[in-house]
C-alpha cells in the first residue's frame, strides 16, 4: 500500500493498495485498488479511481470482503467506477526497490516503493479475520500515472507498520467465526 498526504499535512492526496493472489475463492490474480485526488496530486484528468484488475472476480473479492472497515477508502468513487482490465508487471531489487506497473489502455500506473527500513512479522485482527503478514516499511513511495508523479509525500511513522508506503508479503487472511475467540488465551 502506499497512502500519499499533501505535503507538510495530514491530508491524504493518494490511496493505491495492491494485491496479489496466489489462491483466493475468487481465484488468482492482481487487483489495484487506487483512488488519486486530480488537483491535489497534480495529476488532474488523468487521476486514477477505481479497481484495475487482470481478474474481475478477485476484484470484486478484494473490495467486497477487505474494505468494509478501512474508511479512507470509502466514499472516493472506488465503488462506482467500472473495472478497467489490466496487466501487471513487477520489478523487484531486494530492500532497495519494488515496483508495479500497472497497464489499461493508455493509462499506465506505477507504484514504487524504496529503502525497505524493517521487516517484521504481524498478526492482526480486523473484523471477521485472522491476518498474518511479513510487513517491510519503505522510506519512500511513489505513485506515477502516464509518466507523471503525483505530488503528495508519505508519513513516517504511519501507526504500526512504521510507513504509509508499506510492502506485505505472505499474507494470509482466514475468515473466523464472529463467535470464535481467535486469539486464545483467557
Amino acid at each position: 500500500m502506499i497512502v500519499l498526504y499533501l505535503p507538510g499535512s495530514d491530508d491524504c492526496v493518494a490511496i493505491a493498495s495492491m494485491w496479489t493472489s496466489s489462491y483466493s475463492p475468487a481465484g488468482a490474480g492482481r487487483a489495484l485498488v487506487i483512488w488519486a485526488d486530480p488537483e491535489a496530486t497534480g495529476l488532474s484528468e488523468h487521476a486514477p479511481v477505481g479497481l484495475y484488475t487482470d481478474n474481475p472476480d478477485l476484484a470484486r473479492y478484494v473490495w467486497a470482503n477487505f474494505y468494509n472497515d478501512y474508511a479512507p477508502i470509502h466514499g472516493r468513487g472506488i465503488e462506482d467506477a467500472p473495472l478497467r482490465t489490466a496487466r501487471f508487471t513487477e520489478q523487484a531489487d531486494g530492500r532497495r526497490l519494488h515496483r508495479i506497473s500497472c497497464t489499461a489502455g493508455t493509462t499506465t500506473i506505477e507504484l514504487e516503493w524504496r529503502e525497505v527500513v524493517d521487516v517484521f512479522q504481524a498478526i492482526t485482527y480486523p473484523t471477521g479475520y485472522e491476518v498474518s503478514v511479513v510487513a517491510a516499511p519503505c522510506a519512500a513511495g511513489t505513485i506515477t500515472v502516464n509518466g507523471t508523479r503525483a505530488i503528495g509525500e508519505i508519513h513516517r511513522p504511519e501507526g504500526w507498520f512504521k510507513s504509509s508506503a508499506i510492502l506485505a508479503f505472505a499474507e494470509t487472511w482466514i475468515a473466523v467465526a464472529e463467535d470464535a475467540d481467535v486469539r486464545g488465551g483467557d
